[in-house]
């Protein structure tokens, strides 16, 4: 939980309404993009590459969602009205919502934007399927697929992981590893409702060329990367996209 958020629920625990919203607790459910599972996810990058995804699973998590944009330059900054501070990890393919644990809390209010954690997975919390955990490893996602343009096929698979040595005084690892403020619209109440997120991972390759990690003979399973190369970077701004890959929804309780 950040410092932010601890003082605000705080000061909401000592008096209610202090900052004119009811505390609330509502459900929380994440899956993938909804799609027709039994057809494979096929892509057209703005790159010119057509992906197939295989796999590709992401850990998420805690949520912070925040009345106010995020400031640029700022760490963490505004007002944070609801969170989630439990991981999950979200098979982005699986159509399927599944329980979040904890849920989601805080008090009424609109908020437009929320912050990401993209950190590796947490083994103390409740996993959908520790498979998923590791093979995910010490990065916060996983792809399998390939990636088409022309005559040439780039099968690929490997771990997005955020590159350590990125870190500086003035940009530390916890702000690297997030998204800062994907954009939401979301008006909390105190009517019963459930707090649903789709992860879309349609825009995590609109940056990616695959050429740059196709080199000699394919490897088993496909090509991989370095954490520190020109497609990891690529691809990780691809993931921390702020529209249209992390889609909340409320959702009236009993719909």
């Amino acid at each position: 939980m950040t410092r932010i958020a601890t003082l605000t629920l705080a000061a909401l625990a000592a008096c209610a309404n202090t900052t004119g919203g009811d505390l609330i607790k509502l459900p929380l459910e994440a899956g993938g993009v909804a799609r027709d599972s039994t057809q494979p996810l096929t892509i057209a990058s703005p790159m010119g590459w057509t992906i197939t995804l295989q796999q590709a699973v992401i850990a998420v998590g805690p949520l912070y969602f925040n009345v106010d944009p995020p400031p640029t330059g700022e760490f963490r900054s505004g007002t944070v009205i609801i969170e989630a501070t439990e991981q999950t990890i979200v098979d982005a393919l699986d159509p399927t919502l599944h329980d979040v644990p904890g849920g989601a809390d805080g008090e009424t209010g609109h908020a437009v934007s929320v912050e990401i954690g993209l950190l590796p997975p947490d083994q103390t919390n409740q996993l959908a399927d520790p498979c998923d955990a590791e093979i995910i490893g010490g990065g916060f996602a996983y792809i399998t697929g390939s990636a088409v343009m022309g005559t040439t096929t780039v099968p690929f698979q490997g771990q997005i992981v955020v590159d350590n040595t990125l870190v500086t005084t003035t940009e530390p690892l916890a702000d690297l590893q997030r998204i800062k403020g994907a954009g939401v619209d979301l008006t909390f109440t105190a009517a019963p409702s459930e707090l649903d997120l789709r992860v879309d991972p349609s825009h995590w390759f609109d940056q990616t060329d695959f050429s740059q990690i196709a080199t000699g003979a394919p490897p088993i399973g496909g090509y991989t990367w370095m954490t520190d190369s020109t497609f990891a970077a690529q691809l990780l701004q691809g993931v921390k996209t702020e529209t249209d890959v992390y889609n909340f929804q409320l959702v009236p309780d009993g719909s």
